[in-house]
Parts: structure tokens; sequence; C-alpha cells
């Protein structure tokens, strides 16, 4: 610890329509949370990266065959909404596996303009393949930060996520 304390910018300590000091704003990134999960995210994107380089795969492409093999078939509509993810980047990831083989993507019986993917058995042997690598990433992130902490870690993004979704789409009761 260096010994310097982080101010945290507040309505107490910024007045609307003035300018704000240097030391203000000295305190917007270690205070903020979009910019230190951002930090966060493309860290570990990056550790898992390289993780799964030995099976040919990106952490979000992992993502979405553990996603896929959770049920024979889902739709594009419901794995965005799952996985928090935009269509039209989850349509071009989805591509790119449905190219190699790992999932397949097709018409609902119900309505022919909705699509469902599901993971081939090609898929589900790269998933096998992968699964020993993220299991190894998880294993060393508990040990390098302690078992408590990496599972408190993983609880607190999810509470943040459930928090950022009832902000955005608050109820009205």
């Amino acid at each position: 610890m260096s010994g310097r304390r982080t101010t945290t910018v507040t309505s107490e300590t910024h007045t609307p329509g003035l300018a704000w000091t240097a030391e203000q704003l000295a305190a917007v990134g270690p205070a903020c949370a979009a910019l230190n999960v951002r930090k966060a995210s493309r860290m570990l994107t990056r550790l898992y990266a390289k993780a799964f380089e030995p099976v040919d795969l990106e952490p979000t492409q992992f993502t979405l065959l553990v996603s896929c093999s959770r049920q024979s078939a889902i739709t594009m509509t419901a794995l965005a909404a799952r996985l928090l993810m935009d269509p039209s980047g989850l349509a071009r990831n989805v591509a790119v596996l449905e190219r190699r083989g790992l999932l397949k993507v097709f018409p609902s019986e119900e309505d022919g303009r909705v699509r469902n993917i599901s993971i081939t058995n090609a898929g589900k042997a790269k998933l096998a393949r992968a699964l020993p690598h993220w299991e190894s990433v998880q294993k060393r992130l508990a040990d390098q930060m302690g078992h408590d902490r990496f599972l408190l870690a993983v609880d607190l993004v999810k509470a943040m996520t459930r928090t950022g979704e009832t902000l955005l789409n608050p109820r009205s009761d």
C-alpha cells in the first residue's frame, strides 16, 4: 500500500457546473466501477485466451459452447439475453463457430424466422478439450487470490451485473 488515500468523487466533492480539479479527476479512475471492471475483464480475457490457445478457442467462443451445451437448442435471442451480448456481435461469433463445425444454426420449427443454435458433436469434443484449460485458470486465480476472495470477487461481479440490469430496467410497481 502506498499510503495514498483514494478520493471518491461524489456530489459532495464536486459542484455541478464548475470545472473539475485535477485531484477530483485523478480520483475518477480508481473509483470508477466501469473502468475497473473493464480493466479486469480485459486482463482475464487475455489470461483465458492464452490458456485456450492449445485448443484453438477464444474465451467468447468457449462461453458460447458452454452456453449451447446446456440444452439441446437455444434461440439466438435467448442466448444473447443470457450472455448480455449484442445480437449482432453474437451472430458474428456464432457464424465463426458454425463455419468451424462446432455449432449448428437452424430455423425454429414453430417460427422459421427464429434461429436456433445447438452444439455439434465436434463442438462437444472441443469443449471437452477446453474445460481442463478453463479449470486450470480458475484454480490459478483462486490460488493467487485466495479461494474465498476469488469466490467473493465472482459473486461481486455477478451482483454488479444484476444491479446494472435493475438500474437499466427498473420495475414499475
